[in-house]
């Protein structure tokens, strides 16, 4: 029976220069595996951007969480193949810690590496690693120095292209049609045209918008808009403002708008901007938590004004709260969108089924008892990433011990050896914090009787509620203080609130779990005095409660 394989593909950016595409290095793996004797079973690409966090990066060799490596580690823990195809030993990895990756999976796994257009030694491998770093440390270096001398020179480097304006060669030349546009919209807000009339007028008139990589959900955006009124400086003395490392260069355009201009558009900004601090704060018991169809999470403002029947703006004898949906743009505001509701009438409803939920705890339970069967599926995975990243400090460990030994015999300089053990350990520090973290799925895991501890939850929480519902605040505090503990309830058991058209309240009721015995494991010594919820005024003490301490307390007086 002929050995299982898999084919590994990379490209990224720091080949360019090479004819390695992605048809070519399979081809060429495919040949390898034919000419001995092997069953290729799966292919794994690393070819396209990916996402880390909330920017896209290339899948450099430096890299050590490509996704399709990541695919391929996995399976080779699960046993599904015996052997690893790739063009070259830099398809693989480029960097210290890709490079431990791949050698303690193969070396523990019994896989075997063979390359395409070269041959592969596990010996040597760290070493060659080692030099590929620094030839792209080198790289990068020179290519910063490059970017930054073109800079000085006040010669145009990449980059996205400011509206108004187009990079053609080391020049930045103006774009004649979209300046036009340019000067209309500054036109406009000096005469004080609302910024949602100003982008009308660009729709209607058909203004040309730069090309985009995704096509365009909305024509002319708000913040398209801004982003044009907040570059005034730029467009009135010819500036073109780029930083690389740290530093920033000005490099000089064509201006577009007048410095007059730019003068009045100062003014009438100036006036535009309001003063948070003179607003009136009110309390939001399901901010953050309110969607409808347009999904966008809803807003909350205090209204201090109205229309009079005369259509004449006054002054409201008693301001309130209101919940809005902040879709702007007419063609994304869905149908169903009931735009407000008020902040009092949408708090008392969610409160309403919230208190129902808390009193017929049945459903809740079953939650929690689903939830709790997902974190044990979930329980071999956490240990396997805790195995894997364990092995990798102690491949670490042994890198760094083997790097000070080369410098001691003069293999390494001090310089190039000090470089390596920072990157290390800045490697190292990643990997303890993944540690930690999953040592604390790990920890929430393991607590025991979390069904008994979720019954006395909600046992808890029923008779802090009643005393909640009944409580009469006779002063501000008082009152501030109850709506802190409905705030701490509600955010505890609703996952949304979505609105429909009619203005009729969804509330989707979701236990969290984790939080509850998070705040158990940390809770204070049950046998320590409490002060019991204040009702009309009066305060007594009673025995300690945890209904008391997971409320806290209603100031007592």
């Amino acid at each position: 029976m002929n050995k299982r394989a898999v084919i590994y593909i990379r490209t990224s950016s720091e080949h360019q220069g090479e004819k390695s595409s992605p048809i070519e290095q399979e081809e060429d793996c495919r040949k390898l595996a034919l000419e001995n004797d092997l069953d290729v079973v799966a292919v794994y690409r690393d070819i396209e951007k990916f996402r880390v966090g909330s920017r896209l990066v290339e899948p450099s060799g430096t890299r050590y969480d490509r996704p399709g490596l990541l695919a391929m580690i996995r399976d080779a823990k699960r046993g599904k193949f015996d052997v690893i195809l790739a063009w070259k030993e830099d398809r693989l990895y480029r960097g210290m810690r890709a490079m431990l990756l791949v050698l303690e999976t193969i070396q523990e796994y019994r896989i075997s590496i063979i390359l395409a257009k070269e041959n592969f030694d596990p010996k040597i491998a760290p070493l060659r690693a080692w030099i590929a770093q620094m030839e792209l440390d080198g790289m990068k270096e020179r290519m910063d120095m490059g970017v930054k001398a073109r800079l000085k020179a006040g010669k145009a480097n990449t980059g996205q292209d400011r509206y108004g304006y187009v990079r053609v060669d080391d020049v930045i030349e103006v774009v004649e049609e979209e300046a036009f546009w340019i000067r209309k919209i500054f036109e406009w807000y000096v005469a004080k045209v609302p910024i949602m009339e100003i982008r009308q007028r660009l729709i209607e008139a058909g203004a040309p918008q730069k090309g985009s990589s995704r096509p365009r959900k909305v024509q002319w955006a708000k913040s398209s808009i801004q982003a044009v009124l907040s570059a005034a400086e730029e467009y009135a003395y010819g500036i073109k403002r780029q930083s690389r490392k740290g530093e920033v260069f000005e490099i000089p355009v064509e201006p577009i708008i007048s410095v007059a201009m730019y003068e009045q558009f100062m003014i009438v900004r100036q006036k535009n901007r309001t003063h948070p601090k003179r607003r009136q704060k009110n309390d939001y018991l399901i901010g953050g938590l309110l969607y409808c169809d347009c999904e966008r999470k809803w807003g909350a403002r205090t209204n201090k004004i109205r229309k009079n029947r005369k259509g004449k703006i006054v002054q409201r004898p008693t301001p309130i709260g209101v919940y809005f949906c902040p879709q702007r743009h007419k063609e994304l505001i869905a149908e169903t969108c009931p735009r407000t509701i008020n902040t009092l009438k949408a708090d008392a409803i969610v409160w309403e089924k919230v208190y129902t939920a808390i009193n017929k705890p049945e459903y809740l339970l079953g939650q929690a008892s689903r939830f709790v069967a997902e974190l044990k599926a979930k329980t071999l995975t956490v240990e396997e990433d805790e195995a894997r990243i364990k092995q990798e400090l102690e491949a670490l460990l042994n890198e760094r011990q083997w790097l000070i030994t080369q410098a001691r015999k003069g293999y390494l300089t001090a310089t190039d050896m000090d470089q390596q053990l920072s990157s290390m350990s800045m490697m190292e520090l990643d990997l303890k914090r993944e540690l930690a973290a999953i040592g604390q799925v790990l920890n929430i895991e393991l607590l025991d009787q979390w069904e008994a501890k979720v019954k006395e939850y909600l046992q808890d929480i029923q008779a802090g509620i009643e005393a909640l519902n009944d409580a009469a605040p006779q002063h501000k505090e008082e009152q501030q203080e109850i709506f802190r503990l409905k705030k701490e309830i509600v955010d505890t058991l609703v996952e949304k609130v979505t609105i429909d058209q009619d203005r009729t309240l969804h509330v989707h009721i979701r236990l969290n779990l984790l939080k509850i015995l998070e705040e158990d494991a940390n809770s204070s010594d049950p046998n320590s005095p409490a002060a019991s919820i204040q009702t009309a005024g009066t305060c007594s003490h009673t025995p300690a409660s945890r209904a008391h301490r997971r409320l806290r307390r209603v100031i007592c007086g």
